[in-house]
């Protein structure tokens, strides 16, 4: 019996005092009949190949085509030998037996362009055709308690003997068709008060501790979901597949550091939002892999990983009064790598050389910072700032044009089609600072949304990819690596989208739009109506551009581009 995989899928309403959630169990029967029905000799034979299910009323048509002999064998010859080729055609119902196994009662079953000697063949193929589709069964009593394990792990401990209720409760009900193919549908009684809209989320403004507790409680979704990416662009070895692997992390992590940093609203339990938003696209790209050979069909534990997700979201979508545990998807992620050590939700900020290999993110180039300007007036009039490095380095009033000149050179080096974007982006991201004095102590320039540096490359969204504390104290490394960021955005989402809209000139503008909130914002500035806030800055990004690109001089007074002094 070939191991049969299960799709897990809602089929739910939800009345006023619960509702019933459906977890269907799909079976597929590809692999239940392919070979040989009947052998007795080299001139007695029928064959049938890989067959395909076809709804057929309440019923299933599994049809596959075939070919047979029948004749005897003179001398090592096949004689009055009749050869027929076609198809081989059952009628099937699924039924439950006293057992509670799922197995197959034959309504009908023959063969197309039948002859008279064929029909012999048939009858005497026929007897172990039917008696391989009737051993055939489905053990739910396994199914059941691995949909059991997975549930018991969704839920907090405080809800755990709830769940037991719920799961002792459990029912099977009659099975039935759908499509092309069966469906076993398991029957759960939910609680009313997981039906339950969540709390309205406060409008106010998150305070410092409201943000940390907020990050904390996402952790494990982020590293669940590099631990599916890591496993996936490891066992698809496809670039293609690997983009997409990039460009949902990144996606996921800068809506993570929207609601991190109270720009975007999470109803309810903020972890369950994010499950929600990218399990289907999560899913899809798998789906998508397989089909195209790029992630193996010999892999089921894919086929598995996507079901037990499956029914997570089941779960998830009818039950909203329900925070999603982090121990479910601890057990969703080992589904996709069963026997694995490593806890799947393991957090850390040091640099991942494998994700960043995968990905193919590389290692930002050193480059050093420009030296001071020398004359010889230096010797007579002495500048306290003329050795001073730039790390650690918060200009005054009086240091602005030394510190600009150097800056502007360090920012220079970066020489891509587009290199006026990498200065741009650090002026309206930080005026070209690093640095600031907090508490009376210099310290690196932090945004609220984990943004560090002269080019505020955000913390949360390139964990893994960067080493954080280089991004923190080193304006070279910072530098290198906001440049090297926008290069592939640029490359990656930027031009894509300006040849298909026809108009070069919207790259820089598209690909800050990606550094800026992800790449599902890159046509942002493009929108009819677009966000007030998004559109200011969209516009000053544009401005500074402009003025930078046509040989304006930056004013670090103003954070701002004066015209060239020939205008």
């Amino acid at each position: 019996m070939p191991r049969l995989l299960l799709i897990f899928l809602l089929l739910a309403t939800q009345p006023a005092f619960g509702a019933q959630l459906e977890i269907p169990l799909r079976v597929p029967l590809k692999n239940a009949l392919g070979g040989s029905l009947y052998r007795a000799g080299p001139c007695r034979y029928l064959n049938v190949g890989e067959p395909r299910l076809e709804a057929a009323q309440d019923a299933l048509r599994l049809s596959g085509p075939g070919n047979g002999t029948l004749g005897v064998e003179i001398g090592g010859t096949c004689r009055r030998a009749v050869a027929w080729r076609g198809a081989v055609d059952f009628t099937l119902v699924p039924r439950i037996d006293e057992a509670g196994r799922l197995r197959m009662k034959i309504l009908d079953s023959g063969l197309s362009h039948a002859s008279t000697g064929i029909n012999l063949l048939w009858d005497l193929g026929k007897r172990q055709a039917h008696a391989r589709l009737e051993h055939m069964s489905y053990d739910l009593g396994a199914s059941r308690e691995a949909l059991r394990g997975l549930l018991r792990s969704a839920v907090p401990p405080s809800q755990a003997a709830a769940m037991e209720a719920v799961l002792d409760d459990m029912r099977v009900l009659a099975p039935r068709i759908e499509g092309n193919e069966i469906v076993v549908p398991i029957a759960l009684e939910l609680p009313g008060a997981w039906i339950a809209a969540p709390d309205a989320v406060s409008a106010a403004p998150l305070t410092e501790a409201e943000m940390d507790a907020l990050d904390e409680a996402l952790q494990p979704w982020d590293a669940f979901l590099v631990y599916i990416v890591r496993q996936a662009a490891a066992d698809g070895q496809d670039a293609t597949l690997r983009q997409r692997l990039f460009t949902l992390l990144l996606d996921s992590r800068y809506q993570l550091v929207s609601i991190i940093s109270g720009e975007a609203k999470a109803d309810g339990d903020p972890l369950r939002a994010l499950f929600l938003e990218t399990w289907s696209e999560l899913r899809t790209l798998l789906g998508d892999a397989q089909r195209a050979g790029t992630l193996p069909p010999s892999l089921l534990r894919y086929a598995l990983f996507v079901d037990a997700g499956d029914a997570l979201l089941a779960l998830e979508k009818a039950s909203p009064g329900l925070a999603l545990s982090a121990d479910g998807l601890r057990q969703l992620a080992r589904s996709l790598k069963p026997g694995d050590s490593l806890d799947p939700l393991a957090y850390s900020w040091d640099v991942d050389a494998e994700l960043r290999d995968l990905l193919g993110v590389a290692e930002p180039p050193e480059i050093s910072a420009p030296p001071p300007a020398r004359s010889w007036l230096d010797f007579f009039i002495g500048r306290a700032f003329a050795d001073q490095p730039l790390d650690r380095w918060i200009p005054t009033r009086d240091e602005l044009d030394e510190y600009s000149r150097r800056i502007g050179e360090l920012l220079q080096k970066h020489d891509t089609s587009y290199r006026k974007l990498v200065p741009t982006t650090a002026l309206i991201e930080s005026c070209w600072r690093q640095y600031v004095v907090r508490g009376g102590k210099v310290t690196y320039l932090r945004s609220a949304s984990h943004s560090v540096g002269i080019m505020q490359v955000n913390q949360k969204v390139w964990r893994g990819f960067y080493d954080v504390q280089r991004l923190r104290w080193d304006t070279a490394y910072n530098v290198s690596a906001g440049a090297q960021i926008l290069a592939r955005y640029v490359k990656d989402y930027a031009v894509p989208y300006a040849e298909k809209a026809g108009d070069p000139n919207l790259v820089p503008r598209a690909a800050y739009a990606v550094y800026n909130a992800g790449p599902r914002a890159v046509a942002r500035f493009a929108k009819a109506h677009p966000h007030p806030r998004e559109q200011r800055v969209d516009d000053k990004l544009w401005a500074l551009y402009q003025g930078i690109a046509a040989g304006g001089q930056v004013d670090l007074a103003s954070c701002g581009v004066k015209a060239p002094a020939s205008q």
